[in-house]
């Protein structure tokens, strides 16, 4: 059982949650993150979305594929859309409209978008 959890790769995952983390709150499926430990700062949708991608790039220079051209047509589809839906919530107006307009089905959409974008990524 214990050789089972040997081949556990640590990085991608622990990169998974902050990025699982970061894309939830740029969605509103979390309020109020707040650091109290004498500096007081409570994280941004801005910062969220810098976050999130930063763990995306993290995570596609820890993967073993490292290169867009291994993976499929189908696969290189979701992992730019991902990204794309993130960039495009926090900068275009009419996108971000749409999505609180529908909360919260379409803000869990899109975090599914994102997060399954992810799991294509560090296949």
């Amino acid at each position: 059982m214990l050789t089972d959890y040997a081949n556990l790769r640590t990085l991608p995952a622990a990169i998974g949650i902050v990025f699982a983390v970061a894309s939830i709150y740029l969605f509103g499926g979390i309020a109020g993150l707040t650091i109290e430990w004498g500096i007081n700062y409570t994280l941004t949708t801005g910062h969220a979305l810098w976050v999130s991608l930063a763990a995306y790039v993290l995570a596609f220079a820890s993967s073993e594929t490292r290169s867009f051209d291994h993976y499929e047509q189908w696969e290189q589809v979701a992992i730019v859309g991902g990204p794309a839906v993130m960039i495009a919530y926090q900068h275009w107006t009419w996108f971000n409209d749409l999505i609180v307009t529908n909360e919260p089905h379409l803000a869990i959409l899109a975090f599914l978008v994102s997060f399954a974008s992810y799991a294509v990524l560090v296949q």
